[in-house]
Order: structure tokens, then C-alpha cells, then sequence
């Protein structure tokens, strides 16, 4: 299987002939969508969905009831999915984790809907969340920076989620800088590799 790392938090993942996109948000390059056979979104803020580029494809989605309800348009072709479930998605497996968005401020609690994916049993993608997949993975994907975000949280993620590697994710507001220091401090506090994947590069997934 090949991972393909595209703007912000968008995946895109091939094996066998099929294609299937992970968070095709507002940032997200043209050609991540090319040939794609099916696409999971983990929740509804514009940077993971893009309505008006998803409106017509004519794939299947599987997200959680909260993005459903914003594509009821193209009911006929959403699947909605949540934490504790496994399905297949155009030939891949995928194994659903959680239902929470990460919290950005106490007194608002939980912004929306996250479901976190885990695909091929192999690379895990938490959405805006730090949602544990509770088992071993080949690819963890972690958050660099958000309004939720903060380094430490993201550290303790790549310590607790056990992974061959870890790739970055939900990076688009960080200057090279900031990429540089984040990766920095992910590599010298977290045990699994760190592989500084850049939008349009790909990795071999075993």
C-alpha cells in the first residue's frame, strides 16, 4: 500500500488498483482526487471536508452522522460510521475509533463529531482528536498544529499510540520553522521514527 501525503490532513491511499482519500479538505490539492474509488472524512470543519468538491463525485463516503447531514444531497452514496465499528471501504478494511472532536475551550465543550480510522490495520488517522486506537499500527499520523493542539498533547500521542513510524499531519499553520522545531521535539520524545513526509510525497505502507 502507498500513503501519499497531501496539504493539511488529507491521506490519499492506493493498493491493488483502488484509491481511497482520508480528509479532502479546502486545502487539498486537485490531484489527490484523481481515480479515487472511495473517501472517509473524520469530522465537519471545512479543512477535512469540502462540500462543493465532494457534491460531484460520484464515490462513496463513509463519515460520522454530523457530516452526513451536510452531503444529504448525495445521501444515496454516504455511509455513516462511528467509534466501535469495522467496515470495508472501496477494498480497504477500515476499523472506526471514538466520537469527539478534541475540546478547544472547556466552556464549549465539544466542537462537533471525530471519528478516527484505522486502515489496512496499518495507518491510523485521528481526525482532530487524540482518540487511541488501543492496538499496535504501522503508521501513526499525527497532529502538528491546531486551535486544540498543544506539543505535549501531541507527544504523548506518539508515546501512547505504538507505531513503526509516525508521519505529520494537520500542519498548514505552521512555518517552516515550526515544522522544523515540531519535528524536532517529536523525534527526540517519541519512540517510533519520524518520517517528514511533504504535500505530494508517498511512502511505502507493508
Amino acid at each position: 500500500m502507498q500513503l501519499t501525503k497531501f496539504t493539511h490532513a488529507c491521506i490519499r491511499l492506493e493498493k491493488d488498483g483502488k484509491v481511497l482519500l482520508v480528509d479532502p479538505g479546502v486545502w487539498t490539492e486537485a490531484e489527490a482526487f484523481e481515480g479515487v474509488d472511495g473517501i472517509l472524512i473524520t469530522h465537519e470543519h471545512s479543512d477535512h471536508l469540502d462540500v462543493d468538491r465532494l457534491l460531484p463525485l460520484d464515490v462513496p463516503i463513509w463519515t460520522n452522522a454530523s457530516v452526513a447531514s451536510k452531503l444529504s444531497e448525495v445521501a444515496d452514496r454516504v455511509s455513516v460510521v462511528s467509534g466501535g465499528e469495522s467496515f470495508n471501504a472501496a477494498g480497504f478494511s477500515v476499523d472506526a475509533f471514538g466520537n469527539d472532536h478534541a475540546i478547544i475551550l472547556p466552556e464549549l465543550g465539544v466542537p462537533c463529531q471525530n471519528v478516527a480510522f484505522l486502515i489496512e490495520d496499518a495507518v491510523y488517522h485521528p481526525g482532530d482528536s487524540w482518540t487511541l486506537p488501543g492496538r499496535a499500527v504501522h503508521t501513526n499520523l499525527i497532529p502538528l498544529s491546531a486551535p486544540w493542539h498543544t506539543l505535549a498533547d501531541a507527544i504523548t500521542f506518539g508515546r501512547e499510540v505504538k507505531a513503526e513510524q509516525a508521519i505529520g499531519i494537520h500542519d498548514a499553520l505552521l512555518s517552516d520553522r515550526g515544522q522544523a522545531l515540531t519535528q524536532t521535539w517529536l523525534t527526540n520524545q517519541t519512540p517510533a521514527p519520524y518520517n517528514p513526509l511533504t504535500p505530494g510525497t508517498s511512502t511505502d505502507i507493508p
